[in-house]
């Protein structure tokens, strides 16, 4: 993995009349970072615009400076890069649960470095690979739905009609502390990294997000499609994508 370019774009889409989403991409250290304020809650915009500021500061400074003080101590069994993430994603956790109860976003970062991509999450945006012309779901939801699927209580086809499809289980913000899920993957010249919130996961499913990334026409004519077949779906939610092409 020599080459990376992103591309970011973010729309409130048909419904809503507020974007609660926020991204932040860092071309040089090679992070990506999008958080969705969390529908129906106060201040779920601030709540993301927070969560991003306060994680790319963090990760900014840490990632250029080998001597920082670590937040909440080093867990030695992961690697420096997610201990990395995990702070800055707990950081950005404190600020706002201090700030103002009932705030929350969701957040997913990805961080690519020694040809691995390192990546936490917390909620339900998504981050997808599309490898060898197939596409990953690399994330799994912290969602109401997603609990009642592993129950067997629903299908994964019932999920996208399922009336509480929307309740997410863990977010940024809601409690004075944060567990973050994550994992490592090693990155292969060809892949394609999504970063999504549910605005586009709700409206398209893999298959339609895979169609659109293998239209192949750039990073950006690539985030302007997915937002537009989100919208011309229905646009039920803010969408809000990245996308990362590693060669």
């Amino acid at each position: 993995m020599n080459n990376v370019s992103a591309w970011g774009r973010t729309d409130p889409g048909l419904k809503r009349s507020r974007n609660e989403d926020s991204y932040a991409i860092d071309a040089e250290k090679r992070f990506f970072i999008i958080a969705d304020g969390m529908g129906g809650h106060p201040g779920g915009d601030i709540a993301s615009v927070t969560a991003i500021a306060t994680a790319n500061e963090f990760l900014a400074k840490a990632l250029a400076d080998n001597e920082i003080t670590w937040p909440f101590g080093i867990d030695h069994s992961l690697p420096q890069e997610i201990n990395v993430i995990a702070s800055a994603m707990r950081l950005a956790n404190r600020r706002i649960f201090n700030e103002s109860k009932g705030m929350g976003t969701t957040m997913v970062v990805m961080l690519l470095k020694n040809n691995k991509a390192h990546i936490c999450h917390v909620g339900d945006s998504r981050l997808y690979r599309v490898r060898n012309s197939a596409i990953e779901q690399l994330t799994e939801d912290h969602s109401l739905v997603t609990e009642e699927i592993k129950r067997g209580m629903i299908t994964r086809e019932q999920a996208r009609h399922y009336a509480l499809r929307h309740v997410i289980t863990r977010a940024i913000g809601t409690a004075g502390d944060v567990e973050c899920d994550c994992r490592v993957e090693e990155v292969r010249s060809g892949d394609i990294f999504l970063l999504c919130t549910d605005g586009l996961s709700g409206m398209l499913d893999d298959a339609a997000i895979l169609e659109a990334i293998m239209k192949d026409e750039g990073e950006e004519q690539t985030c302007e499609r997915l937002v537009r077949r989100a919208n011309e779906k229905g646009g039920d939610d803010n969408i809000t994508v990245i996308v990362v092409r590693c060669t």
